[in-house]
């Protein structure tokens, strides 16, 4: 009786654990999310166009894909045709719904992503970020953001980090990460997946 309680026990923890890793191993695509509150939060409080407003969730769908394929990754905001905010303006929306953010996430990533307020705007440091995001979202989805061509410059360079340089550096398989000094291929290095603008 002992010997089987035992065993049911194990077995138990070995069917949990393997449930956690599992579905750690399924997160979700930004694709799946229901962002249709904060879109609408949006067209309440700023008045948006249902048209713009899934304009900006579109790209901020597309926004959270590469700061999934890309965790270490410094990703900055992109304006829309006209120049605004709008991606960054939904991401700040979906933010101050904190239980909402928090979930999706943790269903997204397993962890909160957290917006970096820090980066100085005309930095060099954001310069290099935005040149860098530009190039990874070509790639990514072969055109522009919001739907415009494709700059064929941002097709060239490292694959792995979007630098423009790529003979200039070597990738390592040490950490995951890669470079020898001629460029960070990190971003701003907090390793956390932080998105910055």
């Amino acid at each position: 009786m002992i010997v089987t309680l035992v065993f049911l026990v194990v077995l138990g923890m070995g069917l949990l654990v393997g449930s956690v890793v599992a579905s750690a191993n399924q997160r979700m695509i930004p694709e799946e999310l229901d962002l249709n509150t904060v879109r609408d939060a949006l067209m309440e409080k700023k008045g948006w166009s249902l048209e713009r407003a899934e304009a900006a969730c579109t790209e901020y769908v597309r926004f959270l894909t590469l700061l999934k394929m890309k965790p270490g990754f410094m990703l900055v905001p992109w304006p829309n045709a006209e120049g605004q905010d709008d991606l960054d303006q939904f991401w700040h929306q979906h933010i101050l719904d904190t239980a909402k953010y928090a979930a999706d996430c943790n269903r997204l990533f397993g962890r909160m992503i957290h917006h970096n307020p820090h980066v100085v705007r005309g930095s060099g440091q954001e310069s290099e970020a935005v040149e860098k995001t530009q190039r990874l979202y070509a790639r990514t989805f072969g055109s522009g953001s919001y739907g415009r061509p494709v700059d064929a410059m941002f097709l060239t360079g490292c694959g792995a980090c979007a630098a423009v340089d790529a003979a200039s550096h070597s990738h390592s398989s040490g950490d995951g990460g890669h470079g020898d000094g001629a460029h960070s291929c990190g971003g701003h290095g907090c390793g956390h997946g932080c998105g910055g603008h």
